[in-house]
């Protein structure tokens, strides 16, 4: 499988804009971002050729989410699509419900918006590419230094999971984007306190809201599951900004290394399970017709 290195999601969106293609079934996605990683992810398996990964926009944040299930809906062809978690936290019918799903398996089957669309179990495509493995082969690759382990990140990341929790607060209790640029030198009770003064609630709002995030970790102890199943929840744009300070010093950005590190998450078979199954099940369904 090729990935390229380094490049921005930005930058290799625009690079994958092609056509709409005819042909096959449809797989809308929320941007040109989701569409270059997954072709990428998924051009060696057997049924690539028969599904058409398809963007419905440049970027998330032109509604990428409802532009989805308003293609799958409307077209004429076989379609369906692939939404980000955090389609539900704008939803008052899941808002309350579903978003809180720790079980995956219960999370999966639910299916809030029909057979044809899969809600991807974490907040967004970045999350996945998070995984402890992948963060420590881009160490590897850019510190040339392959002594630090995905335990080692691992740790590194779980040890300051409350202030990524705190952060990811500003997306889920505020209805509206809050820029935290002047937050990322604070951690601990200063940044709480100040994500309090930005949000304009009670304390206990706060830690009542931390809590459940932090249930969805579920008391495991091995660092790489923890983090695994905590971060399902964490907001993967926010949270990046304190990983690139916690293993690169702020010298190298995540932000622009998400093409590389969604080729490592293909190299060391980390590619979500539940997704390629849901692939799969769309490709035989397709060969039975």
């Amino acid at each position: 499988m090729t990935m390229r290195n380094n490049g921005s999601f930005k930058n290799i969106g625009k690079e994958a804009i092609v056509p709409e293609s005819t042909d096959g079934i449809k797989i809308y996605l929320e941007s040109t971002d989701d569409q270059y990683i997954l072709r990428n992810w998924f051009s060696t398996f057997n049924f690539y050729d028969k599904l058409s990964f398809e963007s419905v926009s440049k970027t998330r944040g032109d509604g990428g989410c409802q532009l989805v299930l308003k293609k799958v809906e409307n077209s004429q062809l076989k379609a369906f699509g692939i939404v980000d978690r955090d389609i539900l936290l704008a939803d008052p019918n899941f808002k309350s419900s579903l978003w809180w799903e720790i079980d995956d398996e219960v999370f999966l089957s639910q299916k809030p918006y029909g057979e044809k669309i899969f809600v991807l179990h974490r907040w967004e495509l970045e999350n996945y590419l998070l995984h402890p493995q992948a963060l420590a082969a881009l160490v590897a690759e850019k510190q040339r230094n392959d002594a630090t382990s995905a335990t080692d990140v691992a740790k590194l990341l779980c040890d300051h999971e409350d202030d990524m929790v705190a952060v990811t607060l500003l997306s889920t209790i505020s209805p509206i984007r809050i820029r935290e640029q002047v937050l990322r030198d604070k951690s601990g009770e200063e940044l709480s306190g100040a994500i309090l003064k930005k949000l304009l609630v009670e304390a206990d709002v706060l830690e009542s809201e931390q809590i459940k995030i932090k249930c969805f970790a579920e008391n495991k102890q091995d660092p790489i599951e923890r983090w695994q199943r905590l971060s399902r929840l964490m907001d993967g744009k926010r949270i990046m900004h304190r990983i690139d300070d916690l293993l690169f010093s702020g010298k190298v950005k995540l932000e622009s290394e998400l093409g590389a590190l969604g080729r490592h998450v293909a190299t060391h078979k980390l590619i979500d399970r539940a997704l390629i199954n849901w692939l799969e099940s769309i490709y035989h369904s397709a060969l039975v017709e």
